[in-house]
């Protein structure tokens, strides 16, 4: 049980790293939603 604990704390170091490191080399959506909950999505680079 604690090797799976190891691999998930590996995985999600691993993706905190990985995430901006890709969100930076591309241009990515980021959508959100509005007070009236509309969805609003944009680019950004």
């Amino acid at each position: 049980m604690k090797t799976l604990l190891k691999t998930l704390t590996a995985a999600a170091v691993a993706a905190a790293v990985l995430v901006p490191a890709i969100a930076e080399a591309h241009p990515h959506r980021v959508c959100h939603f509005e007070h009236h909950h509309h969805k609003v999505c944009h680019w950004v680079r």
